[in-house]
């Protein structure tokens, strides 16, 4: 997920000035899957603004005398960030690089798409598990170790994520769905230590 949508997903919940945008995203625990440095997301945010799917609502002055601008999701954004929401589902590859950032923003899909995406994206996996074991197969007297662990990790990789997918897919059909009740929570969740 780039960086253009997860800074509209953030902007669902209010208006914010970029610093407070990264700080939310801080507090979701972005930086775990997705890089998003202060560069790119500040120029982000002035191509936003510029394509006119975020507008400046207001300015607030800073202790070191600068100037902050808080900007707020436009109608074309909400529509924007929908469109690019539900095209994440469609992406192929490792759902750790093409859902995660999306899962953030669940509750703001239309579950309906969102779900058949996900029987999609299951069924593909389902052909590429049946269509690796036959190469297993036939590789197997001929294949270097390393390779065999390649494809055992395949494998496996790929048996995890449709698991995980059919998780998923039963959530969303069964529209258990649900936000954070409050992002700030998270934020003083993970500065503080873990009970024992």
């Amino acid at each position: 997920m780039n960086s253009r949508l997860l800074i509209l997903g953030v902007l669902h919940r209010g208006d914010f000035h970029p610093y407070e945008i990264k700080r939310r995203l801080d507090a979701a625990m972005v930086e775990c899957y997705i890089d998003v440095d202060v560069g790119t997301l500040y120029y982000a945010v002035r191509q936003l603004e510029k394509d006119g799917l975020i507008s400046a609502v207001a300015q607030e002055r800073v202790a070191r005398g600068g100037v902050r601008t808080i900007y707020r999701i436009t109608p074309e954004g909400r529509a924007e960030f929908r469109k690019g929401l539900h095209r994440q589902f469609e992406v192929e590859g490792p759902v750790s690089q093409t859902l995660y950032g999306a899962l953030l923003f669940l509750h703001l899909a239309d579950l309906a798409i969102v779900e058949k995406a996900l029987r999609r994206r299951i069924s593909r996996l389902d052909d590429l598990i049946a269509k690796l074991k036959p190469i297993r197969e036939q590789l197997a007297p001929v294949i270097s170790t390393g390779g065999e662990h390649l494809l055992g990790h395949l494998d496996k990789q790929r048996r995890l994520d449709r698991a995980w997918l059919k998780g998923l897919r039963a959530d969303v059909a069964g529209r258990r769905i649900r936000d954070v009740p409050d992002p700030s929570a998270l934020a003083s969740a993970r500065r503080s230590p873990a009970a024992d």
